[in-house]
């Protein structure tokens, strides 16, 4: 009977998802992969598989560059199992999606848990940990990454291919005070973790809010003409750079009102790619995980119906109690309410929703 020293399920089946439990899987620990109801079609042809077929193409992952048919993966339906089964949770579901995905649950969770959001969106630990107190449960660990672990790509019926693995990955904690115990459960297979301030200046150390919704906002007409199509660099022009660069400005100046000291969105790239450049264009055009990519489908996809609410709403919640102006994420905000014909500001998450109303500078230390 094979020994695991760590059961990790990871809750979602997206290429990221799948790519980070084949990583965690060859590291030898024992991997259930489980997801929502609305993506039961994906676990039941995963589980019906005689393997992940991996094609890693990147030396930084656990047994290098490497082509594998990758069994052993346990997979099901049953998100209550799923939980009950794992030392750590892995939540590589749309932030939009964690009350859903913490309900169903159902009564699993328990307060020796570890839950890891990859990515949390600007206060998914929050957010989280609140539905887990709700559900009864205190004192479980919360924390998230600013970013995917690893890029995939599906080649195929359950063909994987690994392209991309962050050099360094923020992370953040809720509460910040058990953040070095985080990093020593987690060390083992993370050592990419770079420990942050606390969750919200985590949520703040990405390069989402302008990479994400900008060039797609900027580039409607041909998404919804077009899409899919190649969308190298996010089909990022000088020009569009440069709006993102006035975005990722107004970031860093939230970071700043916390007490942190932000890396520009350049230095952000270079830090998860080792890629430099002259600029941000050229910086954004030299990562070789942003070639060869589709562009999104149309103007639904997440990259503007779950940042928007998860990243820029609370941001912009954040910068208002602190002070902070912040024009060009609101347009952002109110560019997607129009695109979308909704509110995402009335169902985004606003500081009532992190549980931080009345937030300040005076007292973001004590509540965090």
């Amino acid at each position: 009977m094979t020994t695991f020293t760590r059961t990790y399920s990871v809750i979602g089946t997206t290429e990221g998802a799948l790519a980070l439990a084949a990583e965690l899987k060859l590291a030898g620990n024992r991997v259930v992969v489980s997801d929502r109801e609305s993506r039961t079609d994906a676990i039941i042809n995963l589980a019906a598989a005689p393997g992940l077929d991996v094609d890693c193409q990147v030396e930084g992952v656990v047994g290098g560059i490497q082509r594998v048919l990758l069994t052993g993966l346990e997979v099901t339906e049953n998100l209550a199992f799923a939980a009950a089964e794992a030392d750590v949770i892995i939540l590589m579901t749309p932030q939009t999606a964690y009350e859903e995905t913490i309900n169903a649950f159902n009564g699993a969770l328990r307060a020796d848990h570890t839950i890891l959001l990859c990515p949390g969106g600007l206060g998914g630990a929050l957010v989280v940990e609140h539905l887990a107190a709700k559900s009864g449960v205190q004192g479980v660990l919360v924390a998230q990454t600013a970013s995917m672990p690893l890029g995939g790509r599906t080649t195929g019926p359950h063909e994987l291919r690994i392209v991309s693995k962050k050099h360094s990955l923020p992370v953040g904690v809720y509460p910040a005070r058990r953040t070095q115990e985080l990093i020593e459960r987690l060390k083992a297979d993370f050592p990419q973790l770079v420990p942050t301030a606390n969750a919200l200046e985590c949520g703040l150390a990405s390069a989402a809010p302008g990479l994400h919704p900008i060039p797609m906002i900027m580039n409607a007409a041909r998404i919804e003409a077009e899409g899919p199509y190649i969308y190298n660099a996010y089909e990022i022009t000088p020009t569009i750079a440069r709006v993102i660069d006035a975005v990722d400005e107004e970031r860093q100046a939230i970071v700043r009102a916390l007490g942190g000291k932000p890396l520009g969105i350049s230095e952000l790239l270079n830090e998860s790619y080792g890629v430099t450049g002259n600029d941000f264009y050229e910086v954004v055009q030299n990562v070789q995980a942003y070639r060869n990519v589709k562009s999104p489908p149309d103007l639904r996809y997440r990259y503007l119906s779950e940042d928007v609410p998860t990243q820029l709403v609370p941001a912009v919640a954040i910068a208002r109690a602190l002070g902070v102006e912040t024009p060009l994420l609101e347009a952002t905000v109110a560019f997607a309410n129009a695109m979308h014909d909704c509110n995402y500001w009335e169902i985004g998450w606003n500081l009532e929703k992190l549980g931080l109303p009345g937030l300040n500078a005076e007292t973001i230390s004590s509540v965090l």
